[in-house]
């Protein structure tokens, strides 16, 4: 019978501190992706829907890519290629943060254009009737209740983003698991420390769900 090794705690807990600091920037370049995604999805949602094909063609290719692409070929993209083909160069974190927002980019888009369409075609002409211009229509009367729906599946999509971050570590960015990678290399201890990464990543994904949830059942009080 093969003897099973103990699980060493004590490596845990002796690099507890830089795992945790490689957890807060796991969680900061995932923030940092999300505000682009977020920047970039209502304009590519407008455009997308709009009447002229110069503006939609453009849109829905974008939006295709940016789903369709896998998000390491992107950060490998951003990081190596455009480099070495002398096109710009960017650093880890900020290589790792355009990588996540350009690919959430397309799925926040279909998150705006959802919540756009689902917001009653009777508030547009209420909002006309009543002598707001379109764009006021928009700014504020369409965009507060399209909000009410698009914040749950954005969080969601937030998640996402969260657990796509933690492959920027290809790149060399001291994250959760470039530390552990380092720790266990050193210690030896590759079950410790990737288990206790993974709990770690685990734990925060499932508070941001937590909290994508509550948001859900907050926004939709009183509605039937």
């Amino acid at each position: 019978m093969v003897p099973v090794a103990a699980f060493d705690t004590s490596v845990i807990t002796d690099n507890l501190d830089p795992l945790l600091d490689g957890l807060l920037l796991t969680v900061e370049v995932a923030a940092a992706g999300f505000g682009i995604a977020v920047v970039l999805g209502l304009p590519l949602a407008l455009a997308g829907a709009s009447v002229s094909p110069l503006l939609r063609a453009p849109a829905t290719a974008w939006i295709a890519l940016a789903r369709g692409i896998p998000l390491l070929v992107v950060i490998f993209w951003l990081y190596y290629a455009a480099a070495q083909q002398g096109l710009f160069s960017l650093g880890d974190f900020s290589a790792g943060a355009l990588a996540l927002g350009l690919t959430g980019s397309g799925y926040m888009a279909e998150i705006y254009r959802s919540a756009l369409n689902a917001v009653p075609a009777g508030q547009r002409e209420a909002a006309a009737a009543i002598g707001l211009s379109r764009s006021q229509a928009f700014r504020l009367v369409l965009v507060p209740q399209a909000a009410r729906t698009a914040l749950p599946p954005a969080m969601n999509l937030f998640v996402m983003l969260l657990k796509g971050a933690t492959l920027v570590s290809v790149i060399g960015m001291a994250d959760m698991f470039y530390v552990a990678k380092l720790v266990a290399v050193n210690e030896f201890k590759p079950f410790e420390l990737y288990t206790a990464a993974a709990v770690l990543i685990i734990g925060v994904t499932l508070v941001a769900a937590l909290a994508a949830g509550v948001a859900e059942r907050w926004l939709s009080r009183g509605q039937r």
